[in-house]
């Protein structure tokens, strides 16, 4: 009986044992949470001179108020709820009540650019995208643009299903002013993904985009904007192969309608149901490809990209028509220093960009390149040098010469550090030239503005005491035809620590210097203090001061007005989590 006990005994040990260990090991992580939440105040004051002088208006709303709330909570280990609420209580800037919104419905209030709101809870590979997203498709289809809406990310195995519709613009009334308000339509937005990818293999996705105004959301209607409907289609592919080879190409077709209010039109391209052609409607094509090698300390790679003079997509509301690209690109380490790292890095590209392809103007070729080059020689010396090149040249409409705007930067940035076991000096100077090139499209005439800028500062650290100020100067000067305008800016700074660290103040005063032609000096003075009291362990009071006073010279009328800005910001700051 003993022995029969004993054995019963030690089998239900042995079971508990076991199931204990089996709970263990599918017991899924616990709740947690982490992120940030707040509140914040936020005063505004503007006084002028001369009184009733109209010459400089406000820049933001007199009193506002501002929440976020943005924690993640995970439940276990395949439930995520991400949320991301950012809102001011404020319609919109000082111009809102002009624009037609003044008491806010709760619809404009959730769709108000200025706020934010977002949830995405994800269960395992699906998750659900409430409120506002910004989405990145590709590079021709959608990824700059924010919309508030709703929509879902699937990825099951190795598929992809995208989709998510909403709205990216309200509609705004045109006002004549003062202040001026051009207006704008309400703009609803659709897209759509689908594709199949194996990370580090391959990848390929078909893309569809809508974009739609609403042409009676507007009373008046803006003057100068027509309301349009734009529809996008894309299929992009990736091959990546070993030792880093990779071969990335996109093509895209869009169907473009610019003026809504104008007649259908069966003559012209169609893609029914989701577009249906105007008068106004444009159709073309956009391209470009990739193939390069990624390595450890060597990247090189050829880039091509053509966008048709009638392609216009709504996720990038600024792409650069009728233009072809072509780059070549490049990253690599070199210089190994005593322990085997590197001493210098450069990232760089060179190509060139030609402009009015259609032939709609004289054809314009343009150098396009940038240059980013870091030298560490040893402990005490740095270099940087960067050099950019951007810009366009495009139609411009009736007139016989293109528009050009392109400019040509460059820069040198040294900086050298010296110190001992109390403190440590920086020492950098940065100094940049720019050559901006405008065209005018009536007589062709050219016109370079050119401007220098030099910034020496001043950094010291010290590892004994809890302050840490800095100093800075610079000299700006820029000129073209007619006019040249002298700057110089003097800014010093302190911050120090106080209650065992809890407190850390920040004070900045700056003294700025300008002037145009042969008129007399402006002169500005800001200051601004800042605190962050660390309450507890999680919760931040922040609190921040300036006052702005710019006195103008003779060069507006009135002469010598001048005004103070005043800003006031405080608020809580809560961390979820540990």
């Amino acid at each position: 009986m003993k022995n029969k006990t004993i054995l019963i005994t030690t089998l239900a040990v042995m079971v508990c044992t076991d199931i204990v260990a089996q709970e263990t090991a599918t017991k899924k992580p616990p709740f947690s949470i982490s992120g940030t939440a707040g509140v914040s105040y936020e005063y505004y004051g503007l006084s002028k001179k001369p009184k009733g002088w109209t010459g400089f208006s406000p820049r933001k709303p007199w009193n506002q108020v501002r929440f976020n709330f943005s924690p993640q909570m995970q439940f276990g280990k395949n439930f995520s709820l991400p949320f991301n609420f950012n809102f001011a209580m404020k319609p919109t800037n000082y111009a809102g009540p002009y624009s037609g919104i003044t008491k806010q419905s709760f619809g404009q209030f959730i769709t108000n650019p200025m706020n934010s709101f977002g949830l995405n809870p994800k269960y395992k590979w699906a998750e659900l995208q409430l409120g506002t997203q910004y989405l990145n498709y590709s590079e021709l289809s959608t990824g700059d643009i924010g919309v508030f809406g709703a929509g879902f990310d699937l990825r099951p195995g190795t598929y992809s299903i995208k989709f998510f519709t909403g709205l990216s613009q309200q509609g705004v009334n045109f006002f004549t002013g003062p202040p001026a308000t051009n207006g704008a339509y309400k703009r609803s937005n659709w897209m759509f993904s689908l594709g199949k990818a194996k990370e580090e293999k391959y990848e390929v996705a078909i893309n569809f985009v809508k974009a739609k105004d609403d042409s009676t959301s507007a009373s008046p209607p803006p003057l100068l904007i027509k309301p349009q409907e734009g529809f996008t289609m894309s299929l992009v592919s990736k091959v990546f192969f070993n030792k880093g080879w990779y071969v990335k190409m996109e093509g895209a077709q869009s169907i473009y309608t610019k003026n809504l209010l104008l007649p259908l039109d069966v003559t012209k391209a169609s893609f029914k149901p989701f577009i249906e052609a105007h008068t106004s409607t444009v159709k073309d094509f956009a391209g470009d490809a990739a193939i390069g090698k990624k390595g450890k300390n060597l990247d090189i790679g050829l880039k091509l990209k053509y966008i048709g003079a009638g392609f216009q997509t709504p996720g990038y509301l600024f792409m650069l028509p009728d233009r072809f690209d072509y780059t070549l690109n490049t990253r690599f380490n070199a210089w190994k220093n005593k322990t085997g790292g590197y001493k210098m890095n450069v990232v760089a590209s060179a190509g060139q960009r030609v402009n009015n392809v259609s032939n709609t103007t004289l054809k314009a070729k343009q150098f396009i390149g940038n240059l980013n080059w870091f030298t560490q020689f040893n402990d005490h010396l740095s270099l940087n040098v960067s050099f950019n090149n951007f810009g366009f040249q495009a139609p411009g409409g009736i007139n016989p010469y293109g528009i050009k705007n392109v400019s040509n930067d460059f820069g040198v940035n040294p900086t050298y550090t010296w110190g001992n076991d109390k403190v440590i000096h920086l020492l950098s100077l940065n100094y940049n030239y720019s050559k901006y090139d405008e065209r005018d499209v009536i007589t062709g005439l050219v016109t370079s503005n050119n401007t220098h800028t030099a910034l020496l500062t001043y950094v010291p650290t010290f590892l004994t005491k809890d302050l840490s100020p800095d100093f800075s100067l610079m000299y700006f000067r820029n000129s073209m035809p007619g006019f040249t305008l002298k700057l110089i800016t003097f800014s010093a700074g302190l911050g120090w620590s106080a209650a065992k660290k809890k407190m850390n103040f920040r004070a900045q005063a700056q003294y700025n210097y300008s002037k145009t032609n042969s008129f007399s000096n402006n002169n500005n003075i800001i200051a601004s203090l800042n605190n962050d009291w660390k309450v507890s362990k999680k919760l931040t009071w922040t609190t921040f001061i300036s006052t702005n006073q710019f006195k103008y010279g003779n060069e507006i009328v009135t002469n010598n007005a001048r005004y103070l800005e005043s800003n006031i910001r405080t608020g809580f700051q809560y961390k979820f989590g540990k």
